[in-house]
């Protein structure tokens, strides 16, 4: 068998996004969300969720770009403009060089996930805003608190190694790197280890129905996760895609069971 979820990232950054990827569930294969850690309107978030229940919910942990709940609580984590670090490349830089406190990384993700759950939201998986959780070290400071609060799906994989990688050098590098990354922090953690391979972790508006046909058709049996990015740059064309007739043929023929996370455990 194999099964798929189709996640829409970044729930909770703007309410036009929000809309985007409920249509894309509601008339197309979208079957998951992320919604962001630090979103600025929880509560209309959330209730626009409670619209949706069959759309599986999980938390895309934040350590990069906007606000951090706790502020100067947890004075490593913040820029001389009182944020978080606008990429994952600023916070890779100062994680790796000592600069940020493990301390304060786990106290924020646990504010992050505190306030979810207080706000009534049933959380079914856990990523991290640009993919920050595949550094070592951040991985298992994230497993730990899946544990403490009894989230069994962790995104820990990226997809194997594809002829896209060549005919797009530049994307293809950059998935390989996470690729790299995601191993060795797989590598240092427990009973999560083993998440659904998930695909498009380069693709962030720019996933087409022809590269939707392709991951589809690379499907082995098992567990897999498709990331879809409706909220952002280039979310009305994703979206098209994601509600085409082609896609939903593509799924149909293969037979794949399209899945939430809280399916696959």
């Amino acid at each position: 068998m194999i099964r798929l979820v189709v996640n829409a990232e970044s729930f909770g950054a703007s309410e036009a996004g929000n809309l985007r990827t409920l249509d894309a569930h509601q008339r197309g294969i979208v079957t998951s969300t992320s919604l962001l850690g630090n979103c600025a309107d929880l509560p209309g978030a959330i209730a626009l969720l409670r619209g949706a229940p069959a759309l599986g919910v999980g938390l895309a942990l934040s350590l990069i770009d906007g606000p951090s709940l706790l502020g100067t609580a947890a004075p490593t984590l913040l820029t001389p403009a009182g944020t978080l670090r606008d990429s994952v490349v600023e916070f890779a830089r100062d994680w790796y060089k000592g600069a940020i406190a493990a301390w304060d990384v786990e106290r924020e993700l646990e504010a992050q996930l505190a306030r979810a759950r207080d706000a009534g939201l049933a959380i079914d998986h856990l990523s991290t805003a640009g993919h920050v959780g595949l550094l070592p070290g951040v991985g298992e400071l994230i497993e730990k608190l899946a544990r403490r609060f009894g989230i069994a799906g962790l995104r820990t994989t990226v997809e194997p190694p594809g002829l896209t990688w060549l005919a797009e050098p530049r994307r293809g590098a950059s998935t390989a790197l996470l690729a790299g990354l995601a191993w060795m922090t797989r590598r240092r953690l427990g009973a999560l280890r083993h998440g659904p391979i998930t695909w498009g972790h380069s693709e962030a508006g720019r996933l087409d129905a022809v590269r939707i046909l392709e991951i589809i058709g690379r499907l082995g049996p098992g567990s897999h996760e498709l990331l879809t990015h409706p909220a952002g740059p280039g979310g009305e064309s994703e979206v098209e895609a994601l509600t085409s007739a082609r896609a939903r043929t593509a799924v149909e023929r293969r037979g794949i069971v399209l899945s939430r996370w809280s399916d696959l455990f």
